[in-house]
């Protein structure tokens, strides 16, 4: 009893000195705010200090209840020093997480090629080591406090951290993914869109499928390194698919709200515009009430392709199109009917029955009226792009402005008729004909005009055929005219080029022929001197006839000016004298 009281006293007095040292105080305080070197070793100490005063003062009394006293008191003191200890591993961890972090993104930027997973991993590693070497010093000998819970959450830490950098990558990819996602769906989407080909549908959904893949394969290509399992892949590959179907959503959703605008757009590109894309001058020929139906028909096509969404493997041939088509048709034909500028009795007979049995063909495959629907039949209310009651207004606001457009065109017809039929006035063909009878007079008693005048005539004929007048006015008076005036610049460039040319041509060719016949009669001259040296009289008269011959010649080709002017002064002499006698024998 007496050993027992005594030995609980004496553990008692051992905690109070304890916890009362100035070191173990020291070492408490200094260990929340930083790591302690050899922290295990010292409060080791402080422990074994404490067990041998307690051995000294109690090793007198009864050995169980000695002991049974000294494992109280053990127990108490690791109690009280597995607070700091806990706080020396928390801080330990807290180093080694930061450690970890500076490694990994230093990593990342000076070896890019080791992948991002691998880069984590060598950090992690690094990081659980360093905490594994720094726990040695921290350990307490002669106690079973461990590091393995602490160790634990640092690995928990460090995974954490590396799958939160691990999904910002990712994001970042699937953000830059996404947005060249958009641009290669909406270039295609929206040329489609403008065009409305026959196969609308299944060009819409291959652009679809050809961007994701470019997208994905781009996706896997900046994730390389990033290690990815089945449901993460799966999971990415559903979340582009949403953002392309999402997109493609929104395309269609805007050419929805604007489809009186394309519907316009597509009747006048077919109404206004000949087959080579050339504006129509409405010409006499031109039947506006067959162009009309037909651009008519085209926009009504285009109503009922926006109306809902359709699969890919859409062939043309649903309720929703076949009931849109109906009420169009019987709405083209009471406009074809009113219409003043009408087709041949057999043509418009062909294009009236066709019509009517292609609009009862579908009347009768749609199986409901539009007129007084308020929902498409089987169509599921995400896939709704304009709903009936949406488009009985759309075809009724188009058919107004496409009414205007013909009244229009035929008004633009019926000018360019009556201009056709008008003939020149009375007083513009009297003008003609006596300003001409002057022309036509000068022409005959001056010869030299009528040269001019084929000159004239060659020179606008070359420039007629070069500027191609007869085709660019079938374009119309007006563009025809403003595009020879575009081309008359250069056209007038070219055409002078090339006569120069062929005047330099033909005047060097004349200028060797004259140089020919001179020396030619130089050698004839000379041969007849040699033969007949004794006869002066015949080699003077040979020679006078020679320098006639080559004046002659020279003064047609204009060669030598000097020799001519003298023959003309000769000429202008031997005038004067025959003048002259004929005054004198007047005199006489």
């Amino acid at each position: 009893m007496v050993a027992n009281i005594r030995c609980s006293e004496i553990k008692q007095d051992q905690l109070r000195s304890f916890t009362s040292d100035q070191a173990w105080q020291a070492l408490a305080q200094a260990s929340n705010s930083q790591l302690i070197r050899d922290f295990g070793t010292r409060v080791a100490a402080l422990l074994r200090s404490c067990s041998k005063g307690y051995e000294m003062e109690a090793m007198y009394f009864d050995a169980n209840v000695r002991i049974e006293h000294h494992a109280e008191l053990h127990t108490k003191l690791v109690a009280l020093v597995s607070g700091p200890f806990n706080a020396q591993l928390s801080l330990l961890a807290k180093q080694q997480l930061a450690a970890f972090d500076k490694d990994f993104k230093l990593t990342l930027i000076e070896q890019p090629s080791l992948g991002f997973s691998a880069a984590a991993e060598q950090a992690a590693g690094l990081a659980l080591g360093g905490f594994d070497l720094g726990v040695q010093e921290l350990l307490i000998p002669g106690t079973d406090l461990t590091a393995d819970e602490a160790r634990s959450q640092l690995s928990a830490l460090v995974a954490q951290h590396i799958e939160k950098a691990k999904q910002a990558r990712i994001g970042e990819a699937v953000q830059a993914t996404e947005v060249t996602l958009n641009k290669l769906i909406a270039v295609p989407v929206v040329e489609l869109l403008a065009t409305f080909p026959h196969n609308l549908w299944q060009q819409l959904h291959a652009a679809r499928k050809q961007a994701l893949s470019s997208c994905l394969s781009s996706l896997t290509e900046s994730l390389t390194g990033v290690r990815l399992d089945e449901k993460e892949q799966a999971r990415l590959v559903a979340q582009l698919s949403t953002a392309a179907d999402k997109r493609l959503a929104d395309l269609l959703q805007e050419a929805a709200l604007t489809r009186v605008s394309k519907m316009r757009d597509v009747f006048n590109h077919h109404f206004n515009l000949d087959e080579s894309g050339t504006p129509r001058t409405w010409r006499p020929k031109d039947n506006i009430g067959v162009l009309a139906k037909q651009a008519r028909h085209k926009a009504a096509r285009v109503l009922a392709l926006l109306a809902i969404v359709r699969p890919e493997d859409y062939a043309g041939d649903d309720a929703v199109q076949a009931a849109i088509m109906a009420m169009a048709g019987k709405d083209i034909e009471e406009a074809s009917g009113n219409s003043s500028s009408r087709p041949d009795g057999s043509q418009q007979e062909v294009i009236n029955s066709s019509n009517t049995s292609t609009g009862d063909s579908r009347s009768s495959h749609a199986g409901f009226e539009l007129a007084t629907a308020t929902q498409w039949p089987g169509v599921p209310t995400k896939d709704v792009l304009i709903a009936p009651h949406e488009a009985r207004l759309a075809w009724r606001e188009f058919m107004s402005a496409s009414a205007l457009s013909v009244q229009q065109a035929q008004v633009l017809q019926q000018a360019n008729l009556m201009a056709g039929k008008r003939s020149a006035p009375l007083w513009a063909l009297g003008a003609i004909l006596f300003l001409g009878w002057n022309e036509f007079m000068v022409v005959l008693w001056n010869p030299l005009y009528l040269l001019l005048g084929a000159v004239l005539f060659f020179f606008g004929w070359q420039m007629y055929s070069e500027l191609d007048v007869d085709a660019e006015l079938q374009r119309g008076p007006v563009m025809g005219l403003v595009n020879i005036y575009n081309k008359l610049g250069g056209v007038l460039r070219t055409v002078l080029g090339h006569n120069v040319e062929v005047a330099q041509h033909l005047g060097g060719a004349v200028v060797d022929m004259v140089q020919q016949q001179q020396q030619q009669h130089t050698k004839q001259g000379q041969g007849f001197g040699s033969a007949a040296g004794d006869g002066t009289t015949v080699l003077h008269s040979q020679q006078q006839r020679q320098q006639h011959q080559s004046a002659g010649v020279r003064h047609r080709a204009g060669v030598d000016a000097g020799q001519a002017g003298v023959q003309m002064t000769s000429l202008q002499q031997a005038a004067a004298d025959t003048a002259a006698g004929q005054e004198d024998d007047k005199h006489a």
